[in-house]
């Protein structure tokens, strides 16, 4: 019905007083800021002006609670392909409850398209992938059969299926036979000549292959190998799910100059993830790569070689084999001739520890590790905690994790407040640190210490003062084998201190641990924390919030669009001042310790979003930043004042995500949940299918970002005016 349903009548448009179009779209733009579907009107969806209806259709897909669903549901029929295209992205984000039906619109309405590139149609939001995606979000055995058969039909919707079906493998762990042999068909010879590489990516995205399944896939995957593009590197993510059967590729893909530095730390770090296998194959690796007294390879640690290097040295640690011992001896002991620039020096210091604590075998004390860096570097801590870490917390070692505990570097603090959820063993000796993480208000160390009591609420509890004087009392009965337990009053203390601070409306992550912990302790205050934060203006602060109170026995309260918005709900604007408005693409230049790198910013999918990074950039917010997180081959992330992930501009910024795919070096927005924005960015080192959509992508960086290690300062930004 949806495919043969003809575009509505062409209604009056309600463009306000001059009847313009530029007044229509200023008003889709606030109710699309708003997040008010009531605000999207009947005239703009079915206007004459195909721009009316795309933004329309956009501002409602971003909104997407019940009101838009009905709506969005009318627009597949648009005879627009980019309206289509943003209503399918909507429809995807609405799925929960009536998935089948969704798919089955979805689905009669790819059969309604005519040939792909025709006049009219989006450049940048294509319908086909649009379409396909949804179905796969949405997910079900109707989604995925339909998925394969495209898979099967090899033409212009074989591909944005493969991507679709690796999304259904995401969340399901694993495809059912009849979607994984259409896949392997399409990988391995294809119908129509060439075999379609992104037929491998749903592979990459499963955590179970069959062995017989495995066997043809591993074939697939090296043959591959031998197509340079975008899509090898799902080929390499492949094979790190095949364990033995992949790991000699995976070392000829990290140690040949033929695979790019992105593709070879891929490789890199899919060898630490297949076992023993993977180990001896690093080992290897490392044996070939590693510069020794080579002074122009030492130098070149400066670039992109580093990430190689360090993934390699990550692959083996933990138990590494003494084939690795050489390389790994080399590496630590590793010097740079005549005068080491500072980022240079950092990362010799970062191999040098990491190489260490590999070597240590959990001997935090030995003296490869004392001896890698100045005993207080971030580096050198790192690297003896993460070797502490590998054996119980007792005696000595529990005093050790005390002093990593009150590091001076915040990161350090945080990694040692984590290792409690994993040793139980600390027992009281992880009430302090967590008290005094809480009482810091530093919003990465309440966050930690809050999220590590949401996970494991046990390690708070001390015994109940009526059992502590029971037991001083020669009256009392003899104690319980289940003796009462009572939350650990400093901890207490501390955490009502926290729930009571007015941390930034960006600080999210801190702002919604704190909720999840004061419940899981059952704090008299939960309830009260978690009604407050039900009237918050952010969404994800109010899904939270539902949580809580349902978590609390509170069912009958609800918070308006605590499941991406209750009807008719209008949430408030954002605070201060709009951004002066980017209408164009625009350069922005960032001097860093890895050289000068730039970002083009361009606000036609995200005006908002783009208008705020620009004017931060303008005023100098990030001067002096640090590049807080890296993954080679994966992501470089910055824009936290904290140095941590956890801080931001103060304010927040609603999510304009799109339909569009994350190639390597797109930019995007980091979140931590619906509407989360603030200042922070991340740069894409390869092709990554399943940031598509679930993110606002802002621009396109340019420069050497493989090059770019965690602790990379950004010394000044110019922008292009």
């Amino acid at each position: 019905m949806v495919a043969c349903t003809r575009t509505p009548p062409h209604a009056t448009v309600d463009s306000g007083p001059d009847g313009s179009t530029s007044v229509v779209l200023a008003e889709l733009e606030r109710a699309e800021d708003q997040r008010s579907a009531k605000g999207v009107s009947e005239g703009a969806l079915t206007s004459h002006d195909v721009s009316q209806r795309r933004r329309a259709v956009r501002a409602l897909s971003r909104i997407a609670d019940p009101v838009s669903e009905v709506a969005l549901l009318r627009a597949l029929a648009d005879e627009d392909e980019e309206a289509v295209a943003w209503a399918a992205y909507g429809l995807g984000w609405t799925c929960k409850g009536h998935e089948e039906p969704h798919v089955r619109a979805m689905a009669a309405r790819a059969a309604s398209l005519g040939a792909a590139n025709e006049e009219g149609a989006s450049p940048r939001v294509d319908a086909r992938t649009a379409l396909a995606r949804a179905a796969g979000r949405c997910g079900g055995a109707l989604a995925e059969s339909m998925l394969a058969g495209w898979v099967r039909s090899r033409g212009e919707w074989a591909e944005p299926a493969a991507y679709a079906l690796g999304d259904l493998a995401g969340r399901q762990g694993e495809l059912d036979d009849d979607a994984a042999s259409a896949l392997v068909d399409a990988a391995t010879q294809g119908l129509m000549g060439s075999p379609l590489d992104a037929a491998l990516y749903p592979f990459s995205r499963s955590s179970h292959l069959s062995e017989a399944l495995g066997v043809k896939v591993a074939a697939a995957a090296h043959a591959a190998l031998a197509r340079p593009g975008e899509a090898r590197a799902f080929a390499i993510r492949t094979l790190g799910k095949l364990a033995a059967a992949g790991a000699d590729d995976l070392v000829r893909v990290a140690t040949s100059g033929d695979f790019s530095s992105a593709e070879r730390a891929e490789a890199a770090r899919a060898l630490g993830q297949i076992g023993e296998a993977g180990r001896t194959g690093a080992s290897l690796a490392l044996s070939r790569l590693t510069p020794d007294k080579d002074p122009f390879a030492i130098a070149a640690l400066g670039g992109d070689s580093f990430s190689v290097l360090d993934a390699l040295i990550g692959a083996v640690s933990g138990d590494a084999p003494k084939s690795a011992e050489p390389a790994l001896y080399a590496l630590a002991n590793l010097k740079a001739p005549g005068e080491v620039p500072a980022p240079l020096g950092r990362r010799i210091a970062v191999l040098r520890c990491d190489a260490a604590s590999a070597l240590a075998r959990g001997a935090y004390d030995a003296d490869v590790l004392r001896q890698c860096d100045d005993p207080t570097s971030e580096a050198s801590e790192r690297a003896r905690l993460a070797s502490l870490l590998r054996r119980p917390l007792t005696v000595e070692r529990r005093a050790a994790w005390r002093s990593f505990a009150t590091s001076a570097h915040v990161t350090v603090r945080e990694a040692a407040l984590e290792a409690i959820s994993q040793h139980a063993e600390l027992a009281d000796a992880a009430h302090a640190p967590l008290s005094d993480a809480l009482r810091s208000l530093e919003p990465g160390l309440v966050a930690t210490a809050a999220e590590v009591l949401e996970a494991h609420p046990e390690r708070a509890l001390v015994l109940a003062a009526s059992e502590r004087r029971a037991a001083l009392d020669p009256g009392a009965p003899p104690p319980t084998a289940n003796p009462n337990r009572e939350v650990d009053p400093a901890i207490a203390a501390a955490l009502e201190a926290a729930l009571a601070h007015p941390f930034r409306p960006d600080q999210i992550e801190t702002r919604v641990a704190l909720i999840g912990a004061a419940v899981a302790l059952h704090l008299p205050s939960a309830h009260g924390a978690a009604t407050r934060a039900c009237a918050d203006a952010n969404t994800t602060v109010r899904e939270h919030a539902a949580k809580a109170l349902r978590a609390l026995g509170d069912s009958a309260s609800t918070c308006p669009g605590g499941d991406l918005g209750d009807a008719g709900a209008t949430t408030p604007v954002p605070e201060g001042a709009p951004d002066p408005r980017v209408l164009g693409p625009t350069t922005v230049t960032l001097s860093t310790d890895a050289g000068d790198l730039s970002i083009v910013f361009d606000p036609e999918l995200a005006p908002v979003a783009v208008s705020r990074f620009v004017a931060l950039a303008r005023s100098g917010f990030y001067d002096g930043t640090v590049v807080h997180r890296v993954v080679p081959g994966f992501v470089a992330q910055f824009g936290d004042p904290e140095g941590d992930g956890y801080g931001g501009s103060g304010r927040l910024l609603r999510c304009e995500t799109s339909p569009v795919p994350f190639r390597r070096l797109d930019v995007g927005v980091a979140l931590a949940g619906r509407d989360t924005g603030s200042s922070q960015l991340f740069v894409t080192l390869g092709r990554f299918p399943h940031l598509d959509g679930e993110y606002a992508r802002v621009g396109h960086a340019e420069g050497d970002w493989d090059a770019v290690v965690r602790g990379d300062v950004i010394h000044s930004v110019k922008v292009a005016p």
